[in-house]
This record gives C-alpha cells, structure tokens and sequence, in this order.
C-alpha cells in the first residue's frame, strides 16, 4: 500500500481541475495521504477533502510566510490544534518569505504549534528551510514533542544523524527529483542515501501544475524507483520500509485508529 506522507490539495498548489483528478485516483488506488494545509481556510478545505476519500487525512498548519497575517490569532491556531488530526505543514523559513513582515512573528507561531504537538503528541511535517535547519533542528528539540518529520530535509549533511538520533523522521519526494535541475538533484540524492533507514519516509509534496500533470498513483512509483535507485535496493524493500516506518510514527495514537486500520 502505498503512503503519501505529504501533499498538497489546496488551490496554491492543485487547481480545481486537477484535485477531483487526484482525489479519485487516491480512492481508487487506496493511497493513504496525509493532506497538508498551509493556513486555516486551506485546512477547512482539507476537511472537506477528507470526506470525499477514507484514505484522506487532513492535517492543519500554516505556513511561516503566513505568520503576519496570523499574528493575533494564535489563540485560534491553539483551538484548532486540539481538535486536529496532525499538524502539517509548519516551520521556519525567513529566506523565501515573499512577506518580510512574516518574519518577526514566525517563532512564536511555530512554538503555538509546537507547544499543541508536547501537549496532544501530535505527528508534526516540518519545514526548515534558508539556513535555518540547524536552529529549528535546536528549537524542536527543546521541546518534548517527539513525532517529528522534517519534510524534505535541505541542510547541512552533518546535521541528518542528528535528527535520526533523535528519533526525527526525514521525508523525501517528488520535488526532489526534476532531471532538469541537476545540483540540487545531486544534493538531494547524498542526503536521501545518509538517513537511517528506520527514519526515511515518502511524500509527494506537489504534484505537477502543468500539462504533464500526473495523479498520485503515477508519481508515487516513481519516488520508490527513484530512491530505491539511490540506496541501491529494490522498489519492493523501499515500499516496505515506509509502511513500517509510518506504521511506528502514528504508533497507537487513538486519532488515527482509522489510518491504522487501513494500514493493517
């Protein structure tokens, strides 16, 4: 079974055309997938997305770039918090906020998010991003939250055995892998090669905006070839591995009863 451990439903990143797409080809093909939301109006959406496919489950966030506007509203980030599945996508990343505004505020909303995830041990999709891995690695830790995945991990090498010796997850996907941009696929591809095996998860991330649009059950097979590649193994060991992985990360957490029964 294949488990998509982060996508994004929402209008930023899947169109109208291209959602009812997505979300039939995950019902149809039982791809369980954690929907990520980058502020509340794209989580309520992810609600509504949940109710179309069993193998959807919402996960609130918001955004860093989106701290400004949030700002004095953190109370009602904290409510939502108690009420939601997991937490995803939340972070760090003053380097690409569009709003410079956001960046005094981006700590404080992401300790909200953090405080709700020691409270209720809520899994958590991290994103570190513009040099700032190393200091959200720090302030996570700071924290007793123990059910943290850094999506899409792009800092230092030294700093991944670290995080797994922690007991952090590291996910890897699509996004990683455009042929056209050779570096950055070099770099991903040594980084997905040092994480513990125990820790690599697998996500989507985005699917594809334009007319190479492809669904979930296209792409994933796609990310499991491709590090299976990477760690010079097979697609079936790869796959195995992340259903046992997830299946250690949700754990017994009454919230995901259902995703567990699916998984089992």
């Amino acid at each position: 079974m294949y488990i998509d451990t982060h996508l994004h439903l929402c209008n930023r990143w899947c169109d109208d055309i291209r959602r009812p797409k997505a979300i039939s080809d995950i019902a149809k093909n039982k791809i369980i997938t954690w929907a990520q939301s980058w502020d509340i109006p794209s989580y309520m959406d992810a609600l509504e997305y949940s109710k179309e496919s069993e193998y959807i489950f919402p996960a609130f966030g918001v955004l860093p770039w989106e701290a400004y506007d949030y700002k004095d509203r953190f109370d009602e980030i904290a409510k939502l918090c108690e009420e939601t599945l997991m937490l995803g996508e939340i972070g760090w990343d003053e380097k690409n906020a569009q709003d410079k505004r956001s960046i005094p505020y981006q700590i404080s909303m992401l300790e909200v998010f953090l405080e709700a995830a020691e409270k209720h041990n809520l899994i958590m999709n991290l994103h570190f991003r513009g040099g700032l891995e190393k200091k959200g690695f720090e302030l996570l830790k700071s924290y007793n939250a123990k059910k943290a995945i850094i999506h899409s991990y792009s800092g230092p090498s030294a700093l991944i055995k670290e995080i797994n010796d922690q007991g952090f997850y590291i996910s890897y996907g699509s996004s990683r892998f455009d042929p056209s941009k050779t570096p950055q696929q070099d770099y991903y591809k040594k980084r997905i090669s040092e994480v513990h095996e125990d820790l690599l998860i697998l996500e989507i991330d985005v699917l594809e905006r334009d007319k190479k649009f492809r669904p979930p059950s296209e792409v994933f097979p796609r990310i499991i070839q491709s590090i299976a590649d990477i760690r010079n193994t097979t697609p079936e060991e790869i796959e195995a591995m992340n259903q046992r992985n997830v299946l250690r990360l949700i754990g017994d957490d009454p919230k995901l009863d259902d995703m567990r029964k699916l998984l089992s």
